[in-house]
């Protein structure tokens, strides 16, 4: 495998994490009530609203974006096993 293209391995919380920040930058991304879950080898992500998120308008929206960034980070990164 060509090193320069090789995915850098991430914990799953440091996917998580990631995914949670570049949604928070999407208009309408509710401040609480949102959870990121990132599960599986090869990984996957899994996003969810609870009741502190209050009604969110734009949910499909933020739907679509969370696929686009999960599709991204599937690129660049593997999942990391502790």
């Amino acid at each position: 495998m060509d090193t320069e293209h090789a995915r850098q391995p991430r914990t799953a919380a440091e996917l998580e994490a990631m995914i949670l920040e570049d949604l928070r930058n999407v208009d309408g991304c509710p401040k609480q009530g949102i959870k990121v879950t990132v599960y599986g080898i090869p990984w996957n992500a899994m996003l969810m609203f609870g009741a502190t998120a209050g009604p969110v308008r734009n949910k499909d929206e933020l739907r679509q974006y969370f696929e686009i960034i999960v599709d991204r980070l599937k690129r660049l990164y593997d999942i990391k096993i502790a």
